[in-house]
């Protein structure tokens, strides 16, 4: 009898162990985002990445996951060594899921799935 207790208190603390488990590694998963970022020259692809950040995290975040940026007034000046140009009036832009996005990186909320764009463009243009 006390071999049966023993053993039934020890499947109960493996089924709570495990019931627990599965809540926290939900629980990870819920608070992170997957996002895709691509740079871009014109119309020239120069690299592209998938990154997962928390959730709530900026697309600015994202960015500086994905590569070394260089930001200046909470502008991006430079991503992975492409540094705009003023004097040719070449900025660093940038869409969220196909469209331009009204904010700053540093403001822009991203949600999973989310796919990020930033294109260094001639503005002149």
């Amino acid at each position: 009898m006390k071999k049966k207790l023993v053993f039934l208190a020890m499947i109960f603390t493996a089924i709570f162990l495990v019931s627990c488990a599965n809540t926290a590694q939900k629980n990870n998963s819920d608070n992170v985002v997957r996002v895709s970022y691509q740079i871009k020259k014109e119309n020239k692809s120069l690299s592209k990445k998938t990154v997962t950040v928390k959730k709530g995290a900026s697309v600015l975040t994202g960015l500086k996951k994905a590569w070394p940026v260089k930001t200046e007034n909470k502008m991006v000046t430079k991503i992975d060594g492409h540094a705009q140009n003023p004097d040719l009036d070449q900025y660093w832009l940038y869409d969220i899921n196909g469209k331009e996005s009204k904010k700053g990186v540093d403001q822009q909320k991203l949600h999973d799935q989310d796919k990020v764009v930033f294109i260094l463009k001639d503005i002149s243009k």
